[in-house]
């Protein structure tokens, strides 16, 4: 599930029927696989919850399609994070950018997505995997989870990415930011070379909503791809249990991933921590 990074002081996030967001099947409104709706206003007015879920809510009425069983062992709290996160950023390397053992992969972004793109790459046999990211505590945090070689900066991994391929270039950018801006894009589609893919996992803010790369040079003649996901290209029912088998068999990081854990009213707290980059994952436990 994905929230705007400065909402503040929301319990359950809710979308109006009459305003849809496009995000997948019934997303847009919200409305249960029984055609109903588990929220009303005043006047009678439904509303649906975000992803057909809502958030921060103790209890909820959801689809049994919206499920997935997980074995008695697993703790809520770390399989709380496969539920969008890890796969989300694990898929964006293994399946969307579809990353090969001996790659040179850059990953713009080392937050809670950003961290699990890093551990997919590894996870697919990336000899090589760059890390940009302005928070020195993210970077850090980038080499716990599999980073070979981090940075501040694009310039200073193009530099390096330079040294490290003689010239070639990386096979793969994967933009895991929390914000898309065409500045990211361009600098993720200067530190690829030919024939290779920058793989677009953020999203932009409403107001802009173009990408823009020089159509004969930085694409046509260095064969680019540039490519667009959806939750990693991940199916639910399948990479979950996944997922989670590899965290029983120490190949995939989750409890490291949490940084803090919250009260229902520490929640504005964990937005704070969360826009001053002090946090990788930051869980809600309820009743703690």
């Amino acid at each position: 599930m994905l929230l705007h990074p400065r909402l503040r002081g929301v319990q359950v996030l809710l979308y109006r029927a009459a305003e849809p967001v496009r995000l997948g099947r019934a997303d847009d409104d919200g409305m249960l696989a029984d055609g109903t709706f588990r929220f009303h206003d005043d006047d009678g007015e439904d509303f649906g919850g975000f992803c057909m879920l809502g958030t921060f809510a103790e209890r909820a009425v959801i689809s049994q399609n919206s499920c997935v069983p997980i074995d008695l062992d697993i703790p809520f709290d770390v399989a709380a994070l496969v539920g969008c996160g890890v796969p989300t950023g694990w898929g964006t390397s293994v399946y969307a950018a579809g990353v090969s053992p001996g790659d040179t992969a850059v990953i713009f972004g080392a937050g809670g997505v950003g961290s699990n793109a890093i551990q997919g790459a590894r996870y697919a046999g990336a000899a090589n995997v760059v890390v940009v990211d302005p928070v020195a505590f993210k970077r850090s945090k980038a080499l716990e989870f599999g980073a070979t070689h981090v940075f501040a900066t694009a310039a200073e991994a193009q530099e390096a990415i330079g040294e490290l391929t003689r010239g070639q270039l990386a096979d793969h950018a994967i933009i895991t930011v929390g914000v898309l801006s065409s500045e990211v894009v361009d600098q993720a589609a200067a530190i690829v070379g030919k024939g290779s893919q920058v793989t677009v996992t953020s999203v932009g803010r409403s107001g802009e909503k173009q990408i823009r790369l020089a159509a004969n040079g930085s694409v046509v003649g260095w064969q680019r791809r540039i490519q667009g996901h959806v939750f990693g290209m991940c199916n639910p029912l399948y990479d979950i249990p996944r997922l989670l088998r590899l965290y029983r068999a120490g190949q995939l990081k989750l409890d490291e991933l949490i940084t803090r854990r919250y009260r229902l009213d520490e929640i504005n707290q964990g937005y704070q921590d969360l826009d001053e980059g002090k946090i990788i994952r930051g869980v809600i436990v309820h009743g703690a």
